[in-house]
């Protein structure tokens, strides 16, 4: 629906002061920057669009039809399209198949519509060097997320609500609500179109801004102006929370290579500290206390794990690794020629006699026992080798344990096996003492592992 404002067209009100003013501070970078505008004909859209336009910034607008109000849509679309054409405003439209999308991934309107919605401004962002999308989220909106995460049971970052910048994500209105917005339409004409199913209280968040707001702004009038004052506090007491958790890391937390150590001994000194726990774990999308707790209290090889990572209980330490396949192929050397690329770079040549100085990444053998081809895979059950320098066979298994490998370790180890079955080398750790070179009347091989 078209809502025309009524006013007296002033140009610069106390809330462009303000806005301009309060940029300046938080987001000093939009004056020089580039930015591209969420701009969807709605009151607060189009105020922000006039407040960017009259400050004469760089920027351009966005906006998506998403096709779910018909002809109502579509004039969203002219009311932002004309605007951009009268004031000479590069813009983007782009109109998405919303319902496709609904019944083919099977999700909400609203995950649909916003996952359409980033995706497309990422891209033009990166098509057309735009340094920041600028959204019209006001502090009306804040208080309804407050409301919302409230209900459901939130920690301190649900209750701080809408960041006013994640990334490059800005939303310069927060500080603003909807009723200076609605102000300085009317003051400055300008129109916008109203959604009619906002009006309707079957979305949660229609019914804390229709049902539940209202009602706490009757019993206090300033309590917009109050919950922005808590939300203050809020975000002093988030920082607080965040450098103990810095300080946490720092004492427990190691990153060795592509995975994460918690020194579990070392956490028995902080107070609480499994909520340290949750905090560090719950990046990688693990938010069950319950969860955390346990395997933090099971034995050794024990797995925790989501759809992207695993937490693998290593004795006195958690270890938090990114799930991957790990390859069970068969990798074959057919000669002394044949040099070994994939799955690591491993090559064959012939030595001297005198000379062999082997260590974990070269080893020497006898030539005339290997068969070919050579094969590398991974470990597999009831393997044994003769340690190099050892008179008994061994199971793999029980090497790898007296080495104290974690799960991760022994997963990714590769073994060098002969054509005959038995193992020549643990790659990276031990020889098999079968191959070894006892005349130096043989012909001798180097095996290199190349790290």
């Amino acid at each position: 629906m078209f809502v025309e404002s009524t006013g007296n067209a002033k140009s610069f009100t106390a809330m462009l002061n303000q806005f301009k003013q309060h940029i300046a501070q938080k987001f000093p970078e939009s004056f020089s920057g580039k930015t591209l505008l969420a701009v969807s004909g709605g009151v607060d859209s189009m105020v922000l669009l006039h407040l960017y336009h009259v400050l004469k910034l760089n920027f351009a607008v966005a906006h998506c039809n998403f096709q779910l109000r018909g002809s109502e849509s579509d004039l969203d679309e002219k009311l932002v399209t004309d605007f951009c054409k009268k004031h000479n405003i590069p813009f983007f439209v782009e109109r998405f198949d919303t319902m496709q999308i609904v019944e083919s991934r099977k999700v909400s309107i609203q995950i649909a519509a916003r996952e359409l919605r980033y995706n497309w401004f990422k891209q033009i962002c990166a098509d057309n060097n735009y340094q920041f999308i600028a959204t019209a989220h006001h502090l009306d909106d804040q208080a309804e997320t407050f409301l919302i995460n409230f209900t459901r049971g939130t920690g301190i970052d649900g209750l701080v609500g809408i960041p006013e910048k994640n990334e490059n994500i800005i939303r310069p209105l927060l500080i603003f609500s909807r009723e200076q917005i609605l102000n300085y339409a009317n003051e400055n004409g300008i129109e916008w179109r109203e959604d009619q199913s906002n009006a309707t209280t079957k979305y949660l968040r229609n019914k804390m801004r229709h049902l539940v707001l209202p009602v706490l702004i009757e019993e206090n009038t300033e309590f917009l102006k109050s919950f922005k004052n808590t939300l203050q506090h809020l975000k002093q007491t988030q920082l607080l929370a965040n450098d103990a958790v810095t300080f946490f890391e720092n004492e427990c937390v190691q990153i060795n290579e592509d995975q994460l150590e918690i020194n579990l001994e070392k956490t028995q000194n902080f107070n609480n500290n499994k909520h340290y726990l949750l905090q560090v774990l719950k990046r990688y999308g693990f938010t069950s206390a319950d969860e955390i707790e346990k395997i933090c209290s099971s034995e050794a090889g024990k797995v925790l794990k989501n759809d992207q990572y695993k937490i693998l209980k290593d004795r006195k330490k958690l270890i938090v690794f990114e799930e991957k396949s790990v390859s069970n192929n068969i990798f074959y050397i057919k000669s002394k020629d044949d040099v070994l690329n994939i799955p690591i770079f491993m090559n064959i040549s012939e030595v001297e006699k005198e000379g062999f100085n082997s260590d974990k990444c070269t080893i020497f053998v006898n030539s005339n026992l290997l068969k070919w081809p050579l094969k590398l895979r991974r470990k597999q059950t009831g393997d044994y080798f003769q340690p190099f320098g050892m008179n008994g066979i061994k199971k793999v298994s029980k090497f790898f344990k007296d080495e104290k490998l974690s799960k991760i370790q022994k997963d990714n180890m590769w073994i060098l096996e002969n054509g005959d079955g038995k193992i020549i080398w643990i790659v990276g750790m031990r020889a098999d003492d079968r191959f070894k070179i006892t005349s130096n009347n043989q012909q001798n091989y180097k095996i290199t592992l190349n790290q």
